[in-house]
């Protein structure tokens, strides 16, 4: 029976954690490239362990390997996705963040981004770490361990298939993290437009003027003074978007298979 009991949890397990992988691959905070892989597989193996409780275990391998490869990499493919859609925010964020650095300048100077282990911009950053922050803070973290630990009940193992829901789901958080991005940017865009038209009427009034050389100070004195009295503005910005990215997430993976997502 020990045995027979075993047999039985291999499956759900294997399958399962294939699952948590891959949200571990495209979810903000836990993919970031910072975590090291053992840590990764460490905490999928023990989230994994914790969650078979939900899991039944009367999953069957398919009997061939074709069947397998698409089984697992279904699972893995389906926890990418859960990791992306909340992910849609901090992509918005550090978007927003790299147009502003561009706007005033500070794109010149570049860092390393732990998150996806590549370049990034000083002021791009900064609006991803408010975005983690926030994220954190409102409990983003728990929630969306809690939604994983529910679509194993509502939509179980080897079950998952590509929809007309589940793909405009995508496209509106595709079109809505762009629409955030450019609202988390339209002031500084906005600030500049009147800096540039300023200094352009001062070089026609003032030929002796060098444009040049003052433009680039002023651009970046007046657009630090935008991004620090936007800040508290846009971090109440993101903790409304990071909410509903979550709720649309917990209404997407917990609900009964042929039920009706809610895009946002």
């Amino acid at each position: 029976m020990q045995l027979e009991g075993l047999l039985n949890f291999i499956p759900a397990f294997v399958l399962a954690f294939f699952r948590l992988a891959g949200l571990m691959l495209t979810s903000p905070l836990f993919g970031s490239a910072k975590v090291p892989k053992r840590v990764k597989v460490l905490f999928a193996s023990v989230a994994t362990m914790g969650m078979m409780s939900a899991i039944p275990h009367d999953v069957v391998f398919p009997p061939t390997l074709v069947g397998l490869t698409f089984a697992i990499g279904g699972e893995l493919i389906f926890g990418a996705a859960m990791g992306l859609i909340v992910s849609f925010t901090f992509f918005s964020a550090q978007w927003a963040g790299e147009m502003i650095g561009q706007q005033i300048g500070f794109n010149m100077s570049e860092v390393f981004d732990p998150q996806y282990g590549q370049a990034g911009s000083l002021v791009g950053d900064l609006y991803f770490m408010l975005a983690l922050v926030i994220f954190l803070s409102i409990g983003g973290h728990r929630t969306l361990i809690s939604a994983v630990h529910d679509s194993f009940v509502s939509i179980p193992l080897m079950s998952l298939t590509m929809n007309a829901a589940l793909f405009d789901t995508f496209v509106g958080l595709f079109t809505t993290a762009t629409t955030l991005a450019m609202r988390l940017a339209a002031p500084m865009f906005c600030t500049m437009l009147v800096v540039d038209l300023a200094m352009g009427c001062l070089g026609k009034a003032m030929p002796q003027f060098n444009i040049m050389t003052a433009g680039l100070p002023m651009r970046a004195i007046v657009g630090l003074l935008v991004l620090w009295v936007g800040v508290s503005h846009t971090g109440q910005v993101l903790e409304g978007a990071m909410i509903g990215s979550l709720q649309t997430f917990r209404d997407l993976f917990t609900m009964p298979i042929g039920g009706t997502a809610h895009g946002g």
